[in-house]
C-alpha cells in the first residue's frame, strides 16, 4: 500500500502548507477574512491593487498536484486510476483559470466583492479611513462584518458618511450652541 520509495513526509508536509494556504486564500476570496485586504488599503503612497482570486486558483492547482501524487503512490495498481486523474484534471483547471484570470480584468476582479466595489465606490481617501476604521472596531464585530455582507457594506458607507461630512459640520452657525 505505501510506496517505500515516495518522499511521504516532504509532500505530506508540503501538501498541509498548500492545504492551510487554500483555506487562507479561500477564506479572502470568500470575503470571510477582511483583514489582510484591510492592511492594504491603510498603506501610504500609491496604491497597488490585489487580486487574491488568482493566488487562490494557484495554491489550488498546486495542492491537486500534490494530492493526485499522493493518491498515486497511495493506490495499488489493481485499484480504481480516477482518482489521481480527477485531481490532475483539476489542477489542470485550477492553473488554466489563473493563466485567464491575470489576462481577463473582469474575471481577475470577480472576488472578493467587497474589496472591488470599494476600490469602484470609494476615494482612496476614504478607503484608507475605512481600513484605518476597521482596526478601531471590536473583535466580535469584525467577526460579524466578515461574515455579513449586508452589514459589512452599511458599516463601510456609515464611516464614508463620516468621512464626507465629519463627526461636526464646521459650517454650522448652531454648533457654538449645543
Amino acid at each position: 500500500m505505501f510506496d517505500p520509495r515516495y518522499p511521504w513526509l516532504a509532500v505530506g508536509f508540503l501538501t498541509v502548507l498548500a492545504t492551510g494556504a487554500l483555506v487562507y486564500y479561500g477564506a479572502l476570496v470568500s470575503g470571510m477574512l477582511k483583514d489582510p485586504l484591510m492592511t492594504r488599503l491603510r498603506m501610504y503612497g500609491s496604491e497597488r491593487h490585489y487580486y487574491p482570486f488568482c493566488r487562490f486558483l494557484d495554491i489550488l492547482g498546486a495542492w491537486s498536484l500534490m494530492i493526485a501524487s499522493m493518491l498515486d503512490a497511495l493506490r495499488d495498481r489493481s485499484n480504481n486510476v480516477y482518482a489521481p486523474a480527477i485531481f490532475l484534471t483539476i489542477s489542470a483547471i485550477a492553473f488554466g483559470g489563473s493563466l485567464i484570470s491575470r489576462q481577463v480584468r473582469a474575471v481577475r476582479e470577480l472576488l472578493p466583492e467587497w474589496y472591488f466595489n470599494l476600490q469602484r465606490h470609494a476615494s482612496r481617501e476614504e478607503r484608507r479611513r475605512i481600513a484605518f476604521a476597521w482596526l478601531r472596531i471590536p473583535k466580535k464585530m469584525r467577526w460579524r462584518l466578515n461574515g455579513d455582507r449586508n452589514s459589512f457594506d452599511v458599516w463601510a458607507d456609515m464611516v464614508r458618511l463620516s468621512v464626507i461630512y465629519g463627526a461636526r459640520d464646521p459650517d454650522d452657525p448652531w454648533a457654538a450652541w449645543q
